[in-house]
């Protein structure tokens, strides 16, 4: 399967391979049988199939194709932040639709899903498990410990977890089943767009296969349209601080945090614009929840 970015070079306009129907739009994506348009103007996608193109389309993805043969089993569309109802970080890759039954079981005093021990799952992993056991069973479950206090009222037996979501790929390479409930509204919009169509097509893999690219890709324009927004507020936002520095109304502050022990992440620094050190701080620990604080600097004076 081979897929490309969106280019100008990719922008055309597509007929049907009866000449009755025309599309002006960009190709941001194909496999072997489908190709992903970026409607010109209101920059909505379609997903075609391509024995439903004009011959002179079809040659034009099988060229992009040939140029693009590195580029393999969906391509690498980037890995983006995605935000659970609780607010969970999670940077990852959304590849498919999927159904996932997660059978949990307590064994010689270790806790498996689905036969695996909890301990040697990819920190991040273990955590979006526990966010997905407790919000099921309403229990909180906030380390393993808990898990595994859960797991002995079960008295020795295996529980199963019928779930339905997306398949996705952690950084550490972990692929992972994130049921739809954990997502939060804004992401779900976008994830949970062709669930029913691919429901529906039961056996026809071709089918699925379509719904899951154009998922793929309708979550790669999201979050690249959220990116823009966000970089366009924070523009503004620093035109408008800056002013305010200048004036000796605020000051430009350095706060340096890291994860809590067994919180998934890595120590990071944060600029933002606040009168003292301890506004400074209340802004940033509110968007790294499980982060503590190491110091905090004026940068301007």
């Amino acid at each position: 399967m081979a897929t490309t970015s969106a280019v100008s070079a990719n922008q055309r306009t597509w007929t049907s391979a009866n000449g009755a129907y025309k599309l002006d739009g960009e190709m941001i994506g194909f496999n072997e049988t489908t190709v992903i348009l970026k409607r010109r103007g209101s920059g909505r996608l379609a997903a075609i199939e391509l024995k439903e193109l004009s011959d002179e389309d079809q040659a034009f993805v099988k060229k992009r194709s040939d140029a693009d043969s590195d580029q393999r089993s969906g391509g690498d569309l980037e890995m983006h932040t995605w935000t659970s109802r609780d607010g969970l970080k999670i940077r990852a890759k959304i590849l498919s639709y999927g159904k996932k039954t997660y059978v949990l079981e307590r064994k010689l005093g270790a806790v498996t899903i689905d036969g695996k021990a909890f301990s040697t799952f990819d920190p991040l992993h273990q955590r979006v498990i526990l966010r997905v056991l407790s919000t099921i069973e309403n229990t909180p479950m906030e380390n393993e410990a808990d898990l595994k206090k859960f797991a002995a009222s079960l008295a020795g037996k295996p529980k199963s977890y019928p779930l339905e979501g997306v398949l996705i790929e952690l950084e550490s390479g972990d692929q992972i089943a994130v049921p739809f409930f954990m997502f939060s509204e804004k992401d779900l919009e976008v994830l949970q767009a062709g669930w029913e169509n691919w429901k529906q097509y039961n056996e026809d893999e071709d089918a699925r296969a379509r719904e899951d690219l154009m998922m793929r890709y309708e979550a790669a324009n999201y979050q690249q349209s959220m990116a823009q927004q966000q970089q366009r507020q924070q523009m503004e936002l620093l035109k408008f601080n800056m002013a305010a520095v200048r004036t000796g109304l605020t000051h430009v502050w350095e706060v340096q945090i890291r994860p809590n022990p067994g919180v998934y992440g890595r120590p990071t620094s944060v600029m933002v614009t606040a009168r003292d050190s301890l506004t400074a701080t209340q802004m940033v620990l509110p968007n790294y929840p499980g982060y503590s604080t190491i110091g905090v600097r004026k940068v301007s004076y």
